[in-house]
């Protein structure tokens, strides 16, 4: 089978106007910009894309917008993060009407943990009805991670299931999921910034990334040195991002994230929809960072 998508995949966020509506055009004006930088895969109606926050018509617009730009050039994994099988079944439906998306991402059922039974028997739902690759996303912001038992059982049992994005922020389950997934035909993708280019070195093939959002260039790095197996070059970007990400998870949420595209030449202004405290950069973080890129050789104005 192969590989269906490898390296970055950009988790793109959703620029808010000041009054809370979605800011189409500067989606756009982000999506050229990655493209610019060499970006061909996106993310898209995330978490960080506060997909928690918008509307299904909010959602399929953002599709829209998206693929608009990319017209083939990119390949579109679309989110359905929604709270029951059902509501998850309604927004694949509205997906697969556009024709827009190349393929799909599930997590586990939110707000409660659910036992690793009743978690299979979600996902093996949705992975089958859904009419194009299927990726899972291991997020410890729904409550219960997929064991490696669990991702295997699927695999096995459900040809559709392309991929996993692992966020679990644990090598060893990240490992004992390659020990029993051939990942010559399994799309292993990482999921925490900090941790992609040790993930590269032990098998993935790419990275579903938030911190190329506003660093793009970096984040090729690391997915570009990991598939070539050049461990030194691999993990100096490894340290490059971890020391950006250090600064920029000193804000709320994405708050950093959006100031910070300022130092690569995308969109700026950007807001985001949930409480105004958590769109706020303080000024010692934003001094911080601009020091930090100071010295990493970027152009800080």
């Amino acid at each position: 089978m192969g590989h269906f998508i490898t390296g970055v995949v950009d988790e793109i966020l959703t620029p808010f106007n000041v009054d809370g509506t979605v800011n189409y055009e500067q989606t756009a004006q982000m999506i050229d910009w990655h493209l610019s930088k060499g970006i061909r895969n996106f993310f898209v109606n995330g978490l960080g894309a506060e997909c928690h926050e918008l509307s299904a018509g909010e959602k399929l617009e953002l599709l829209k917008v998206i693929h608009g730009r990319t017209q083939g050039r990119a390949k579109i994994m679309a989110c359905s993060f929604e709270n029951s099988v059902e509501e998850n079944k309604k927004l694949l439906d509205l997906y697969e009407e556009t024709g827009m998306a190349d393929c799909y991402c599930i997590t586990a059922p939110p707000f409660f943990r659910h036992t690793q039974k009743a978690l299979y028997d979600y996902a093996a739902e949705l992975i089958d009805y859904a009419k194009r690759p299927v990726y899972i996303y291991n997020c410890v912001q729904m409550g219960t991670l997929f064991e490696p038992d669990t991702l295997e059982k699927l695999w096995r049992n459900h040809p559709n299931l392309r991929g996993f994005k692992d966020a679990s922020v644990d090598i060893l389950n990240f490992l004992q999921c390659t020990l029993r997934i051939n990942k010559d035909e399994f799309d292993f993708l990482g999921g925490c910034d900090g941790l992609d280019g040790v993930m590269m070195l032990l098998g993935a093939v790419g990275c579903v990334s938030f911190m190329a959002v506003p660093y793009p260039t970096e984040m090729m790095d690391i997915c570009r040195y990991g598939l070539e197996g050049n461990r030194e070059k691999c993990i100096e970007a490894q340290h490059k991002v971890l020391r950006i990400r250090n600064v920029v998870k000193k804000a709320p949420f994405n708050a950093a994230y959006m100031y910070a595209m300022k130092y690569g030449g995308g969109p700026v202004g950007m807001h985001s929809r949930m409480p105004a405290d958590q769109d706020y950069v303080p000024d010692s973080v934003k001094e911080e960072l601009d020091e930090l890129m100071r010295q990493l050789g970027y152009n800080v104005s």
